[in-house]
């Protein structure tokens, strides 16, 4: 659209397919932006942000990106620098590119060999199976016996 550059390295394009919206942002390499941004579509951060990043669909923070910032999305994938705690809920992306400060919660997470990760990962349980039974036989023989 703009000059075609592509410089994802590895990082699939943004598909509309799996977001709830056709709507795509994009912070381009030499804009800089200090806040909150919400979407209720997908997005694509090139440039520097610091604040808070909200997306309701897919989240792709491109190779020259700089963010100081918390980030939620469905899918987010990573090849640029981040500051911030992540919260995917559904996948995580960390391309070799990617590095990475902050805690993490998401149901999958991808790390290619060469991301730079610090920090701790949160495994998100599916919520739709309550009837998801955890205990191992050891704690129910003792919970039996109080």
């Amino acid at each position: 659209m703009f000059g075609k550059k592509d410089n994802n390295n590895g990082i699939k394009p943004i598909s509309n397919s799996s977001s709830p919206s056709s709507n795509v942002t994009y912070i381009a390499e030499d804009c800089e932006i200090k806040g909150s941004i919400e979407s209720n579509g997908n997005a694509r951060v090139d440039g520097k942000v610091e604040g808070t990043i909200s997306i309701a669909g897919d989240l792709v923070i491109g190779q020259t990106a700089v963010l100081q910032a918390n980030l939620e999305a469905q899918t987010i994938s990573i090849s640029g620098e981040v500051h911030g705690n992540v919260k995917a809920k559904d996948l995580l992306e960390l391309a070799s590119t990617s590095r990475l400060y902050g805690d993490i919660n998401t149901k999958q997470l991808k790390i290619d060999q060469g991301a730079r990760f610090v920090g701790s990962s949160n495994y998100e349980e599916a919520t739709s199976s309550p009837s998801l039974n955890t205990s191992t036989p050891e704690k129910k023989k003792e919970d039996e016996k109080k």
